[in-house]
């Protein structure tokens, strides 16, 4: 059977879950939960979307994310594939880590995105890894209760909790500690529109109209001839750089670029190219000085 299409339009809010292949524990350790968390600032920085909730269990993760010149499509292909690359180096595996590919659903009502946040962060309580949320601390749970716009926007969900901050912190502490049911999701839900008064209303005009902190712009990350230049580098170094050159004099220089470059979430396929090299033999500079390329 063909897979679904996926709805895709600027403004729209996903909640995208992924999995360990056979429920795997893929996030065992503090160091892969910290790595995920570090790939959402960065890409978050080049590509233009919204990170509104997340939380990290060990063998999957919850996103609410709202699309904006990037697509969803392109934000988890570029998430997932480094991810895919340094568990497989870490958790020395061959074989797939994902569970096909991710879950993906479009939000379409207020009341549906409210109730998602509470159902995010209370993953750890459904799965008995806590009791209290508050204990638990890979989830955007701390800002939310502290109403902190940071790398995680919580303007949006605050905004329709309450108008005033102070207020809309309030509600959402009640709405992620009052008593629904953990187990069964929709009676959960149906516990949380009866306890609230919330619109069921389509997000489209919603989300378009929200109030933000800052204007949203389009985030673009810098160009590899950018980053090039920004080495200040005299006309015939950058000149053998380019051509490919192998002198060992060269070596400082292109390690500098490489690095940056790969701040910037450029592949070594990019970069080579950029280069004139074969990627390889970047990917055995950069083993010989201990480099890694996916924790930039």
């Amino acid at each position: 059977m063909a897979r679904a299409k996926r709805v895709i339009y600027e403004g729209a809010i996903y909640h995208v879950i992924l999995r360990g292949n056979n429920r795997y524990h893929i996030f065992n350790n503090q160091k892969h939960k910290s790595f995920l968390i570090k790939q959402l600032k960065d890409y978050n920085e080049i590509l233009d979307f919204e990170l509104l909730a997340y939380v990290i269990m060990d063998n999957h993760y919850h996103f609410l994310i709202r699309t904006h010149k990037n697509s969803i499509s392109e934000v988890m292909f570029y998430i997932n594939n480094t991810l895919g690359k340094y568990l497989s180096r870490e958790l020395n595996r061959t074989g797939h880590n994902f569970d096909n590919r991710y879950t993906c659903k479009l939000v379409t009502s207020e009341i549906y995105l409210i109730w998602l946040l509470r159902y995010v962060h209370r993953n750890p309580v459904r799965a008995r890894i806590c009791s209290n949320i508050d204990d638990y601390k890979w989830s955007s749970h701390y800002y939310y209760k502290r109403g902190i716009n940071s790398f995680v926007k919580t303007d949006l969900i605050l905004s329709l909790l309450g108008s005033k901050r102070d207020h809309a912190i309030r509600q959402y502490h009640t709405l992620v500690t009052f008593a629904g049911d953990d187990v069964n999701h929709q009676l959960d839900f149906e516990a949380l529109k009866n306890k609230y008064n919330f619109n069921d209303v389509n997000l489209g005009q919603i989300t378009k109209d929200a109030p933000t902190e800052a204007p949203l712009t389009q985030c673009t990350r810098k160009s590899l001839e950018d980053i090039f230049r920004s080495l200040n580098l005299e006309y015939e170094l950058e000149q053998l750089l380019l051509s490919g050159s192998k002198k060992p004099s060269l070596t400082a220089y292109k390690l500098s670029f490489i690095k940056e470059a790969l701040k910037h979430k450029y592949t070594l396929k990019e970069i080579s190219a950029f280069l004139n090299v074969n990627s390889n033999s970047l990917s055995m500079l950069l083993s010989r000085h201990k480099v890694s390329r996916y924790e930039m």
